[in-house]
């Protein structure tokens, strides 16, 4: 068995690849928007179709339903809770003078 010895490390090294290394954006605020709004749509349906799904007696079981409409009610309460923050940082911004 062989031990190995602690080699030190340069802080300046590790700090410059860091910053070379920061990710892009690589999709705009709007596009941003849009695929949230597509992701809590999608959600939407999905607990739509599990809950008609167990209705009418399928595999699904209750447990998989539950999930399902927490996360689409989850998904849409944070949808909800953007378009407030959106809505009243406009607000904000007309009321400012200029």
């Amino acid at each position: 068995m062989t031990i190995f010895a602690i080699e030190g490390y340069a802080p300046s090294a590790i700090a410059q690849s860091m910053a070379t290394s920061a990710p892009q954006p690589s999709t705009s605020f709007g596009a941003m928007l849009l695929e949230g709004a597509m992701r809590t749509d999608t959600s939407q349906q999905q607990a739509g179709k599990a809950m008609a799904d167990f209705a009418v007696g399928g595999a699904t079981p209750p447990h998989q339903v539950m999930l399902t409409l927490e996360d689409a009610r989850m998904s849409l309460e944070l949808a909800l809770q953007v378009r407030a923050r959106l809505v009243e940082g406009y607000q904000e911004l007309m009321r400012m003078q200029l």
